[in-house]
């Protein structure tokens, strides 16, 4: 309908930094985790986090492959 009160609009950002913090450091943990199982199941976080991120995690598991294959 009409525009949203500058309250909910902030709330909004603030939900949404919030996401983005809480990804970065699944991501991180992603990176140092060992086994396939804690590999899943911060994948399963991270979905329940943000449904969209599917795509992009497919692409940042393969680049996790290939610096683990080179080192």
């Amino acid at each position: 309908m009409g525009k949203e009160s500058p309250k909910r609009r902030r709330f909004k950002i603030r939900q949404k930094q919030k996401r983005r913090e809480k990804i970065k450091k699944l991501k991180e943990k992603l990176k140092k985790a060992q086994t396939k199982e804690e590999r899943e199941k911060i994948i399963e976080k991270i979905l329940k986090i943000a449904p969209h991120y599917y795509g992009f995690l497919e692409e940042f598991l393969k680049s996790i492959e290939k610096k683990g294959a080179k080192a």
